[in-house]
């Protein structure tokens, strides 16, 4: 009898291996891919991402990354049960953005036929305040004369938008805003006066225009050129 039960025993020793060995976590998300239309600048934007462990083993979440600072990640806990779930949350600021825009996260985990997971988010901000030129190039400026030059600002919202202050941290430079209130469908004039100083070869800042805009009090646009003498 124990001769027959041995070969038995040696077999299903050999199958708990064999299972044990090809045991592996599975991670799956049903809508990896998130299209929020379009929303106005400013707006913080909430979505979640729901990771599925459909796998034999836990899942073990290694590291999630973000491409951009704008994108605020919130997990709480790394491991997932086989047949677990976990919630991902995101958090979008959409302040500095205009257009189309793709963000994506990154999630690392031991999953061994995917350990690096792709989330995308995207969609369309729609500018309520379009400021152009977004960079303003000075181009070469000689010493002791001055330039002067215009930053214009579009209010394509449906409210009017003040402009409280616009100014510059550069001793060189000297800002002036046009109208202080700006209704829908107009614009107005940033007026920037440049006077290089006798020792500047290079100019390189920004202007920064306050607004009582809700979501978006601050613009700035950066300021660069050279001195010639």
């Amino acid at each position: 009898m124990r001769q027959r039960l041995a070969p038995l025993l040696t077999i299903m020793l050999l199958l708990q291996c064999v299972t044990a060995a090809f045991a592996a976590p599975t991670l799956s998300v049903d809508k990896p891919f998130f299209d929020f239309g379009t929303i106005p600048q400013g707006k913080k934007l909430d979505h979640v991402f729901t990771l599925k462990n459909k796998g034999d083993s836990p899942l073990s979440i290694v590291r999630t990354k973000s491409s951009c600072g704008c994108t605020v990640i919130s997990l709480p806990r790394k491991t997932i049960e086989p047949g677990g779930s976990v919630e991902l949350k995101t958090t979008f600021d959409s302040t500095t953005f205009g257009g189309k825009v793709t963000k994506t996260i990154t999630v690392e985990t031991n999953d061994p036929a995917n350990p690096n997971y792709t989330l995308t988010l995207t969609g369309i901000v729609s500018e309520v305040l379009v400021v152009a030129p977004r960079q303003l190039n000075l181009g070469q400026i000689k010493a002791g004369t001055s330039g002067i030059f215009t930053v214009t600002v579009d209010n394509k919202g449906n409210r009017p938008v003040k402009i409280t202050s616009a100014t510059s941290p550069m001793p060189q430079v000297k800002v002036t805003a046009g109208k202080q209130s700006i209704k829908p469908g107009e614009s107005t004039s940033i007026t920037i006066s440049v006077a290089p100083r006798p020792e500047d070869r290079f100019l390189s800042g920004f202007i920064i225009i306050k607004t009582d805009m809700p979501g978006k009090p601050e613009i700035t646009v950066p300021v660069y050129g050279s001195v010639s003498k």
